[in-house]
């Protein structure tokens, strides 16, 4: 009798422990589609004044700058930029619908950190300066999907370990004497 209910308290720690890491393979689930995995974000900059708004952003060597109106976000087509991107000084080309490209040197292309941005803006009669600092990150190089297990692996040590326990517990009680048995 001991022995069946020993079997049965085995059995049902075992599932209890091993059944919730039973899980469908990629593509036999019924679970939502996983999020598609976000693009890292290039290096980016706004400037702002009362009368323009600037963005810049970075791509390997080249910056494009987008220039529009700070009241009605306007694109402005006609201006002369003239960019100051820590040392360096940079003229922006016109590419069409307030868009500017500039070709960066590499020192700068590869700069992580913060640095110092100053806009020189011409616009027909106008002229604007815009100040401001490009905070730029480091690339991440780290595998995010490194060390992340199954979930049946991270639960298979903890579901060996009850195993071991409970033959520990059933040799035990079979090698106890029955009560009224002979020493």
């Amino acid at each position: 009798m001991k022995l069946r209910f020993l079997a049965g308290t085995a059995l049902a720690l075992a599932a209890a422990v091993l059944l919730p890491s039973a899980h469908a393979d990629d593509g036999h689930g019924h679970d939502a589609a996983p999020a598609a995995p976000a693009a890292a974000a290039l290096p980016r900059f706004a400037l702002e004044s009362d009368g323009f708004e600037l963005v810049g952003v970075r791509q390997g060597h080249a910056l494009t700058l987008y220039l529009d109106r700070h009241d009605d976000n306007q694109p402005v087509n006609d201006a002369r930029i003239e960019l100051q991107v820590g040392d360096k000084s940079y003229t922006a080309e016109p590419q069409g619908e307030g868009t500017y490209d500039v070709e960066l040197d590499e020192a700068t292309a590869e700069a992580t950190g913060e640095l110092p941005l100053l806009a020189r803006l011409t616009v027909g009669a106008t002229r604007d300066e815009l100040r401001g600092e490009w905070h730029i990150e480091a690339a991440d190089s780290h595998d995010h999907d490194a060390g992340h297990a199954p979930a049946w692996r991270r639960l298979l040590p903890w579901g060996a370990a009850a195993l071991v326990l409970i033959a520990a517990a059933a040799w035990l009680l079979r090698r106890r004497p029955a009560p009224g048995a002979a020493a």
